[in-house]
């Protein structure tokens, strides 16, 4: 019990540092708070600061671009660099290594800003996460008003789900599992990959977004795709009361081949819903998913999995305030039950400063009755 007690001691008096990008603050000497409440989660300014290729039409500062002389060359001044460190203590009592510092648990540089007047960049290295160098994720150029017609595309390397929620931008340490999981063999989920999104929207609030990727995730840096095939993968979504209810639809249909030539089907479909008022945010989503083959089988065996995640988001002060509450609930329940999963999650963002925070969460494993206490401190300069 003492032990306990000075583990628990240990995890109040540790912080964990949250980051957003710095540099975009510095460009347009605004505070974090304009896009962030608390960093990185975004407010709608944010969320439309980023579908506007992280730039502020008509606002851009008068010296932010070099004056080259040649109208088809748009030079920044200066190039936009953001760190971003995560560290924490862990307590696990069930677990192997019943607590250790999980530091760093992340480290990142992060640059993005304009080509040109419709045509943008964002990247990061992850030069460590769980104490490994990993190298580039969110890594993409994204283009507005294609053809002169209200349609953005984004070519590169992102998550497949950032329409419905950015996994980056999200306050807690255990992370979105309904989108990140696996069946079998197979390579496929609904987390980065590489390829092509098109998305455009209409003025009463609807959004349509197609993507094709390669289907396979970036796990092996060196292999672009393992096979043939391409996933698609599309999504609707209509906007109500001012935009404070979004409800979507999301499908995805994609192949694989694996041990010997044999193929797996994959699809994907459910829909989720987005809740935003004051003080107060719930998302809610949930996604089937079928495989036809995922242990590559010479006789095919199909698996359906049912995912589901609620978040709520509460800021008890307002967006303005310091402390911020989540609740996650993460679930799979695969018919192959190495892929099921059932968890718990309360979080606790407190800001010390506008970009640093101290992170205080407890998950609860419902499925192996596993407890996780972490805390720590996210930064981002």
């Amino acid at each position: 019990m003492k032990k306990f007690c000075l583990t628990l001691l240990s995890l109040i008096v540790l912080v964990q540092a949250a980051a957003a990008i710095p540099a975009f603050a510095r460009k347009y000497r605004y505070s974090c708070e304009v896009c962030h409440a608390p960093v990185p989660h975004l407010k709608a300014f944010g969320e439309e600061f980023m579908e506007n290729g992280y730039r502020i039409p008509d606002k851009e500062p008068p010296r932010s671009v070099i004056d080259t002389g040649d109208p088809t060359l748009l030079l920044q001044r200066d190039l936009p660099l953001a760190m971003r460190f995560d560290a924490a203590l862990q307590y696990a009592p069930n677990g192997a290594a019943a607590s250790d510092f999980h530091a760093p648990l992340a480290m990142k540089i992060l640059s993005g800003g304009l080509i040109s007047d419709k045509i943008s960049y964002y990247t990061y290295f992850l030069m460590s996460e769980d104490a490994k160098v990993l190298g580039l994720e969110d890594t993409y150029l994204s283009f507005r008003d294609v053809f002169g017609l209200p349609v953005g595309i984004i070519f590169g390397q992102y998550r497949v789900t950032d329409p419905i929620v950015p996994s980056e931008t999200r306050l807690t340490f255990q992370g979105y599992n309904i989108f990140g999981f696996r069946v079998g063999d197979s390579r496929m989920n609904m987390a980065y990959d590489r390829g092509l999104m098109v998305s455009t929207g209409t003025k009463f609030g609807t959004e349509i977004v197609g993507q094709i990727v390669n289907g396979n995730g970036i796990e092996e840096q060196e292999i672009f795709d393992s096979d043939k095939y391409k996933s698609l993968i599309g999504r609707v979504a209509q906007s109500f009361w001012k935009d404070k209810i979004r409800i979507g639809v999301n499908g995805y249909s994609g192949k694989e081949e694996g041990a010997e030539g044999r193929t797996n089907s994959v699809t994907y479909v459910g829909p989720d819903l987005k809740l935003r008022l004051k003080g107060f945010e719930l998302l809610f989503a949930y996604l089937r998913r079928t495989d036809s083959n995922p242990l590559f089988l010479a006789a095919p065996a199909k698996i359906e999995s049912d995912a589901f995640l609620a978040e709520a988001i509460v800021s008890p002060w307002g967006e303005a305030g310091k402390a911020f509450f989540t609740f996650a609930w993460n679930k799979v329940d695969s018919g192959l039950e190495a892929a099921s999963l059932n968890t718990l999650t309360l979080d606790l963002n407190y800001l010390l400063r506008r970009n640093i925070k101290w992170v205080a969460e407890y998950t609860h494993d419902l499925l192996h009755d596993d407890h996780r206490f972490l805390t720590g401190i996210v930064t981002a300069f």
